[in-house]
This record gives C-alpha cells, structure tokens and sequence, in this order.
C-alpha cells in the first residue's frame, strides 16, 4: 500500500528522507532499509500529529462484529 502525504516536513524529516532517497540507501541491504523506514515512521508518528490523523482517516475501517455468533 502507497500513501501520499501532504504536510509539512520539518528539518528531521528532510534530513531523513534526504537519506531514505541517497543512491546508498538504495543500493543498501534490506534490513538497513527497513530499520531506516521504521526509524522515519517513528518520527512521522511521535512529532507529526497531523500525520497520523490523515492515514486514520485514508485507511479503510473495520468492522468489527459486536455479537458472538451463538445461533451459528
């Protein structure tokens, strides 16, 4: 799945997506790429409110079944 977010990234975030997209992340091993993507979502999720309240509202609800199937 693919987000597209629109916000204002401060100096961390540029410096970390300057990083993300370097030709040696992008050549780097797997691990190290998805502890450097976790290490940004992190940050989006713990310093960018605003961020996190568009992926609630983008991402599709659940239901969530409230009885117990008894009669089943």
């Amino acid at each position: 799945m693919k987000l597209y977010l629109d916000f204002n990234p401060c100096q961390e975030c540029n410096t970390m997506m300057a990083e993300l997209s370097s030709p040696e992340m992008l050549f780097a091993d797997e691990k190290t790429r998805a502890d450097e993507s976790a290490k940004f979502l992190r940050h989006l999720t713990y310093n960018h409110n605003e961020v996190v309240q568009a992926v609630m509202e983008d991402l599709p609800k659940q239901k969530k079944d409230q009885e117990p199937d008894f009669y089943k």
